[in-house]
């Protein structure tokens, strides 16, 4: 079975140790833990009132109410549960290219589902993995534990980047599996239907799901830095196009603009926390500062 240290340096984790991965919304876990829940059940946070019925255990009677109205009422509180994650990753051929950062997009984006699955494992909350292109290719439940981490990372490890790409498809078909709300989070470059990408994800959000967008690019695909005339390849269709791209630039990085900042809009309409990655940057560092800002926007 693959091991974290594949995926993970020593510093990297250090990096995770005083950090948390947390829902910005009630989550639906199997299991006690540390984050709010819809469910009612006993904690330390007040939620709500009912009315008793035959069988209520007495000790959640609410005496203040009943000495101003004389009714019986049973004090309700949140249940606290089980955080459940879900990595959802792209592995398109498109996320196969590498030109100049360490690792290709799947590679990173490989890396960043490590990271969060070895914290989201550490703070003994529940995380799954699915793997798609066209469809979804590869795909684990969320559980808890140090076993199922390691088969996370062996799935990670096992598959790469190919095939074509039908993101609205794919995710369709994983909101309509998801029976609880959690957090879902999707590492992909983007390069697909937008129609369909927003339209997945508006499946989610409509499920009462918290859903982070991470957009994977390298940073030659932001800023065409290249030097001279060159061959461009599309890694999916095969399709050739030969260009100066000193000529074509300017144009170029307008029209990447415009791609990834309605992306960035569209998240902001419908709530979506969005993130644009470059390869460039380390990942462990990368997601340090996520977790921090993510930290910030719950305070």
């Amino acid at each position: 079975m693959a091991s974290i240290s594949e995926f993970l340096t020593a510093e990297s984790m250090r990096k995770l140790e005083s950090l948390a991965l947390r829902s910005r919304y009630v989550s639906e876990g199997s299991q006690s833990g540390g984050h709010k829940s819809p469910l009612k059940g006993q904690s330390v946070e007040f939620a709500d009132r009912r009315e008793y019925v035959k069988g209520d255990n007495l000790r959640h009677l609410d005496w203040k109410v009943f000495a101003r109205t004389e009714k019986y009422y049973i004090r309700q509180f949140e249940a606290e549960t089980s955080l459940r994650v879900h990595l959802l990753i792209d592995a398109s051929a498109s996320m196969g290219f590498q030109y100049s950062g360490r690792f290709s997009k799947y590679e990173y984006a490989a890396r960043l589902a490590a990271s969060l699955a070895y914290l989201v494992t550490k703070q003994q909350d529940s995380v799954g993995l699915t793997i798609y292109d066209k469809q979804v290719r590869d795909r684990l439940p969320c559980k808890n534990g140090a076993r199922h981490l390691r088969l996370i990372l062996d799935r990670l490890a096992a598959n790469s980047a190919q095939d074509g790409t039908d993101t609205g498809l794919a995710l369709h078909s994983m909101a309509e599996q998801l029976s609880r709300r959690g957090l879902i989070i999707i590492m992909s470059d983007c390069f697909d239907d937008p129609e369909g990408i927003f339209s997945a994800i508006a499946h989610f959000r409509k499920r009462m799901n918290d859903v982070v967008l991470l957009q994977i690019v390298d940073p030659v695909e932001l800023d065409l830095s290249l030097s001279s005339i060159a061959q461009f390849v599309d890694m999916e269709t095969g399709e050739k196009l030969e260009l100066d791209p000193a000529h074509a630039r300017a144009a170029y990085k307008a029209e990447m603009q415009g791609f990834v900042d309605g992306i960035r809009e569209r998240c902001g309409v419908m709530n979506v926390d969005y993130r644009l990655a470059s390869t460039a940057e380390a990942f462990d560092s990368f997601i340090q500062q996520y977790l921090l800002d993510r930290k910030k926007m719950a305070l």
